[in-house]
């Protein structure tokens, strides 16, 4: 029996231009607990009745209208990106990003590139704890996807 191939969590990485004319991306080291990656389809559905028995039930017949994901981060605080973070939210901004699961193409990687919106962002902190942090970023243009080399 073969094992199924996994990958570490932390290889999923969501990477943030800095907006500079040689562009550096980097992953959010306020992202350092978990990360997720939605994908959604919006759809219609219709009701499709057997012409030759209409008793019978109608099948269900759906069709894509468009198609959408989110990424979702939290982590502790990283104190020295913070002040970033409120100046995104700020300027309601789109970003260049690279979204990498960071392995080979041969061992499942891919990267997904374009632009994003930073949706939410909350901050807390509870006594005798350490802040946290969850954001949200969602995409301000189309994402072009491709495997990894």
């Amino acid at each position: 029996m073969a094992d199924v191939g996994i990958i570490e969590g932390e290889k999923l990485l969501i990477l943030i231009g800095n907006g500079a004319t040689t562009e550096v991306f980097t992953h959010p080291c306020l992202i350092n607990m978990a990360r997720s990656l939605s994908f959604v389809t919006n759809m219609t559905e219709t009701e499709v009745p057997d012409c030759d028995n209409p008793s019978l039930p109608a099948k269900i017949v759906r069709k894509a209208k468009s198609i959408d994901f989110t990424i979702s981060g939290t982590g502790k605080v990283d104190k020295t990106s913070v002040f970033a973070y409120i100046q995104w939210y700020q300027s309601a901004a789109p970003k260049n990003a690279k979204i990498r699961q960071n392995e080979t193409g041969a061992n499942g990687g891919w990267e997904g590139v374009g632009k994003l919106l930073l949706k939410d962002f909350d901050l807390s902190g509870d006594r005798g704890d350490y802040q946290e942090v969850t954001l949200t970023l969602v995409p301000a243009s189309t994402f072009t996807w491709t495997a990894n080399p």
